[in-house]
């Protein structure tokens, strides 16, 4: 019964990020609809070829840059082999970013907690309109990261993050635009 439990658990968390990440390329991008779907089903596929595996430990760390553009304290957990899911927060004056996100990682070398990271998710931006032009902006994770282990329960990684945001009042068909990023965050494995 638990692993049917987890199993739909991670099925909800992967479909909700890929209705948020369709909802967003749906006005980011001027796709096809072929061309979304075939996204989505390349984004998907490396999450389908895992079987369901015992959770692994949660992460709390900060990260500087990255996600939020700035700084931001994260949690993140794994649900399955290879796939970690994220949430985070940030503030600054008059401004609150949520900051939820999805990771595949492939393991390298032969220890164990070094892994590639490829990931995606939304930045939702909670300020008044006059304040941010950016509402919501969708980003990438392209990096390399230590895991927490039981003897070392330090986690890094060092991420190329860029971000995509959205003019929520396009003009003249200016959706939004890409901005080539990194980020640098270091946690504590419990």
């Amino acid at each position: 019964m638990t692993h049917a439990v987890n199993r739909l658990n991670l099925s909800l968390i992967i479909v909700g990020f890929l209705v948020a990440v369709t909802l967003f390329l749906q006005n980011m991008f001027t796709f096809t609809l072929r061309m979304r779907q075939l996204f989505l089903i390349l984004l998907c596929l490396p999450y389908a070829l895992f079987a369901q595996t015992d959770l692994k430990k949660n992460v709390v760390y900060g990260e500087l840059a990255g996600a939020a553009n700035f700084y931001s304290i994260n949690i993140e957990t794994s649900v399955a082999k290879g796939i970690n899911v994220r949430f985070g927060i940030a503030a600054k004056p008059g401004e609150l970013f949520f900051i939820p996100g999805l990771a595949y990682l492939k393991p390298i070398g032969d220890s164990g907690d070094r892994f590639i990271e490829i990931g995606a998710g939304l930045t939702n931006i909670i300020a008044p309109k006059a304040a941010f032009k950016y509402d919501l902006s969708g980003y990438m994770n392209f990096g390399y990261r230590k895991e927490a282990t039981e003897y070392n329960p330090i986690f890094w990684r060092v991420t190329f993050t860029p971000l995509l945001f959205r003019d929520p009042y396009p003009a003249a068909g200016f959706m939004g635009y890409l901005l080539p990023w990194f980020g640098v965050a270091l946690g504590y494995g419990f």
